[in-house]
């Protein structure tokens, strides 16, 4: 069987056939390994998971909860540096920090560096934290707006409480970084960007404890924009 190509030639498909045969033969050996080092791969990534990454993840659980229980009272160089007994976050950052337990400790440490001033190191941390869990992943995000403010950088911070606020549609965390970016462009003197913030509040968040609050900021916003009301 033959069938016609553009140049007018007959195009055999045993040919074809043959031609194939001849460079599977040829080339058998290196297909071989990469066939071959493909299945290694997956088996190691599989096997990994299974014998290394899982039993870590538990792992980093079973030491995390003391540091946990120090934090909740306030008990903060023994939630950060441990009692001895018990690993602190820091270990567990250092020691499990791939693991979404390890991350878990780095927004706790961002949190307590906050607390204590320490502003660059909790920015640090709240970049470092991989959070899976929603309302966590959205405060270390707003959070870094906060350090922002306090490090004296306003433009920086309202572009990380936007980026909180769209992260994931919250009827808590949305308007309360819409808050937070609408009052430091107000602080700027952008008023536009202001009165968008507030107007976002009291109009979508209506039961929102910010609601009432947004509406007056956002007249007056409006009002220095020269928008209308």
């Amino acid at each position: 069987m033959s069938t016609k190509v553009n140049e007018g030639k007959d195009l055999d498909i045993g040919e074809l056939y043959t031609k194939g045969e001849l460079y599977l033969e040829r080339n058998k050996k290196p297909i071989t390994i990469a066939v071959v080092a493909i299945l290694v791969i997956v088996g190691g990534l599989l096997g990994y998971r299974k014998f290394i990454s899982e039993p870590r993840a538990k792992e980093a659980q079973d030491m995390i909860w003391k540091a946990q229980y120090y934090f909740e009272i306030d008990s903060l160089d023994k939630a950060l540096n441990g009692d001895g007994n018990y690993l602190g976050f820091l270990d567990v950052a250092d020691q499990y920090g791939s693991t979404s337990t390890g991350n878990l400790a780095k927004f706790y440490i961002a949190v307590i560096k906050h607390q204590q001033g320490d502003f660059q190191a909790a920015l640090q941390y709240y970049k470092e934290a991989d959070l899976g869990d929603d309302v966590l992943r959205v405060m270390a995000v707003g959070n870094q707006g906060d350090v922002l403010v306090e490090l004296g950088q306003p433009a920086e911070a309202a572009v990380q409480f936007m980026k909180a606020a769209d992260l994931v549609k919250s009827d808590y965390t949305t308007p309360m970084f819409l808050m937070k970016a609408g009052i430091v462009y107000q602080q700027q003197n952008d008023w536009k960007n202001a009165a968008k913030c507030f107007e976002r509040v009291s109009r979508d968040f209506p039961n929102s404890p910010d609601a009432l609050m947004a509406k007056k900021y956002g007249a007056r916003a409006q009002a220095m924009a020269g928008q209308p009301s």
